[in-house]
């Protein structure tokens, strides 16, 4: 039994509030809260321990699924909001499509996850699909085929490179960042190739080699920074600290 600190009346041991004169019994309600914040603490634990126990499949279908109700409702949403201003689809044909083929390279990331060949070729087609769907759109320009189409291959093939090029590096640190970098560099390059062509007629260089000779240099000193490492036994004395 306890007393309440105001009038002295014996109380309950798990009471917060005397019963008689309504004072609260800091104390109790105090010890109350650690207890509650402790549970939730340790409930908070568990559930980050049993996400961590998941295998890779299980979390990437956790976060297809959470994915797939976000980009299906958006899907909806704007088809709805679209269709209720206009009294037709417009606009919203746009992000409708661009989220089903997001979708789309969810679930392929998801059930195709270690077939990188297969996955990257589904997902090429889907996205060269959505391009010549934006083309149907704007009035059948036939831009997809000469701009679209070329610089997604660009981009397919650049991510293809790179993560074989990832799969097979014997040590992975600063020097997958410098691999991403050239990647990149590279995707530049090809990008304005294609651009000029369309917009030209005609090959041209510019921007994408001031692009290229930067990330060149950046990614020269990350190589050299990620193979002294390698080598390196005391990192103090490396970095001179």
């Amino acid at each position: 039994m306890i007393r309440c600190t105001n009038c002295g009346v014996e109380l309950e041991e798990n009471a917060n509030f005397c019963s008689l004169c309504g004072a609260p019994l800091l104390k109790m309600a105090t010890d109350n809260l650690d207890i509650i914040n402790s549970g939730k603490t340790l409930q908070d634990e568990k559930l980050s321990m049993d996400f961590q126990k998941l295998t890779g499949f299980q979390k990437r279908k956790i976060f297809w699924k959470i994915s797939g109700i976000i980009l299906i409702s958006a899907i909806i949403i704007t088809l709805l909001i679209d269709f209720i201003a206009s009294q037709t689809i417009t606009w919203s044909k746009y992000p409708a499509t661009i989220s089903s083929v997001l979708f789309i390279n969810f679930t392929l990331n998801t059930y195709l996850h270690k077939k990188i060949i297969l996955l990257l070729a589904i997902s090429f087609l889907f996205t060269t699909v959505m391009f010549f769907l934006f083309d149907i759109y704007a009035g059948e320009t036939g831009w997809e085929l000469k701009l679209g189409v070329p610089v997604i291959l660009a981009l397919y093939i650049t991510i293809y490179s790179l993560v074989f090029l990832i799969r097979d590096a014997k040590q992975k640190g600063l020097n997958i960042i410098a691999y991403s970098i050239i990647a990149a560099g590279l995707l530049c390059i090809y990008t304005e190739a294609i651009i000029s062509i369309f917009l030209q007629s005609s090959l041209s260089f510019g921007w994408s080699l001031i692009v290229l000779v930067s990330v060149a240099f950046i990614s020269a000193l990350l190589f050299y920074i990620h193979y002294r490492l390698k080598k390196a036994t005391d990192l103090k004395r490396f970095f001179h600290i």
